[in-house]
């Protein structure tokens, strides 16, 4: 990757921080990377539209458009280190429960086929907005759900544990106990063929 892109990603960063949590930000400098990496460096408004969007950060829209610019003129040692240097590996081992939690919600979405996975992922959107799950888990969720092609963002063991057991009540009310059991229970066998390790897997569940 060239110098020019690495600093322009830390640039992105220290231009967000002030109104992202870590996750978030990391969130959104995968969706700079992926499609507007390539662009002229100011030519932000778009990826800031998207944002703003995804985040509900419509109010603040010009200030992070603002601070944005700003950041892409700021010298080396003024910028944010680079939060893209990690290997994938890497995250995986920092973040075991992320990774079992995603690794199992891939394997029942295989489970149940490709239009009943995605209603599934419709209807937990639908439920994060609905219930008083904090801010953080809300977004982050969302955003994945949106995007599931993408790594989940690291969120707390009692957090995944909330949303896989809501995972659970949605798959019983559209496919009934027995079913419902079955898929989880298969899932589960397929995520323990898969690096995860079993006993973080046991935990989440």
């Amino acid at each position: 990757m060239s110098q020019e892109l690495q600093r322009r990603r830390r640039a992105i960063v220290t231009g967000l921080t002030p109104y992202m949590n870590e996750p978030l930000v990391l969130e959104a400098v995968s969706l700079w990377q992926q499609h507007y990496a390539e662009r002229p460096r100011f030519s932000l408004q778009g990826f800031v539209s998207e944002l703003c969007q995804l985040f509900d950060l419509g109010e603040r829209r010009h200030q992070i458009h603002m601070s944005l610019v700003q950041a892409m003129t700021l010298s080396e040692r003024e910028l944010a280190d680079d939060p893209l240097t990690d290997s994938g590996e890497s995250h995986a081992q920092e973040h075991p429960f992320s990774q079992a939690f995603e690794q199992m919600m891939r394997s029942l979405w295989d489970g149940i086929g490709v239009r009943a996975a995605s209603q599934l992922r419709l209807d937990l959107a639908a439920q994060l907005r609905s219930n008083q799950v904090g801010t953080e888990i809300r977004l982050t969720m969302e955003y994945w759900l949106q995007s599931p092609e993408r790594p989940l963002a690291p969120l707390a063991l009692g957090a995944l544990r909330d949303q896989l057991n809501r995972t659970y009540v949605l798959l019983c009310e559209r496919l009934g106990p027995v079913e419902a059991d079955q898929q989880l229970k298969a899932a589960y066998q397929k995520t323990l063929s898969t690096q995860v390790d079993p006993a973080v897997l046991r935990q989440l569940l």
